[in-house]
């Protein structure tokens, strides 16, 4: 079994199901994520937008981490039905309602939400402390831990890395 640590953007960078690998998945909420996500939503370039983006990044962010406080099967499950309900050029029609929407598809509710944010934002600023620090510039990176090796494979699509970790299994 390998073990996979993926730096994604939520609304940018597509998930799909995951497969029988242990899969550690972190957000990223940075500058560049924001205004690639202003860009692809064709939302007006002023700084308005801007950091109207980044705060949704960073919510879904902090939504997410503190989801994953019931297992990193539910945080997936978040991610995925994130990514159906909404398109990046939706993301800023995410607030609390449609989060609300998200964890009851999912079978969660939102009544200790606000008592773990303080540990999701902790969570969130080591996870990007870690993404820089393995010199990571753009999602989505990751890391790829077999038996004896680590791999770190900078700006790879969700379809080209599921197919690099196929290939990899084989080898194994």
């Amino acid at each position: 079994m390998l073990e996979i640590h993926l730096y994604f953007t939520p609304m940018l960078d597509n998930l799909d199901e995951f497969d029988r690998n242990d899969w550690y998945l972190y957000p990223v909420v940075n500058l560049s994520a924001a205004k690639a996500c202003r860009d692809q939503a064709q939302y007006p370039k002023t700084v308005e937008y801007l950091n109207a983006c980044s705060d949704r990044l960073e919510k879904i962010a902090l939504d997410f981490f503190t989801v994953n406080l019931y297992g990193r099967k539910f945080g997936r499950k978040f991610i995925l039905q994130l990514q159906n309900n909404l398109t990046v050029s939706r993301l800023l029609d995410y607030n609390n309602s449609e989060r609300k929407k998200i964890l009851t598809e999912i079978g969660l509710s939102t009544s200790e939400f606000k008592v773990f944010r303080d540990y999701s934002k902790h969570v969130l600023k080591d996870s990007l402390h870690q993404f820089y620090e393995n010199n990571f510039t753009q999602t989505p990176s990751g890391i790829v831990l077999t038996e004896s090796e680590e791999l770190h494979l900078a700006h790879i699509e969700a379809e080209n890395l599921k197919t690099f970790i196929e290939k990899l299994e084989k080898t194994a």
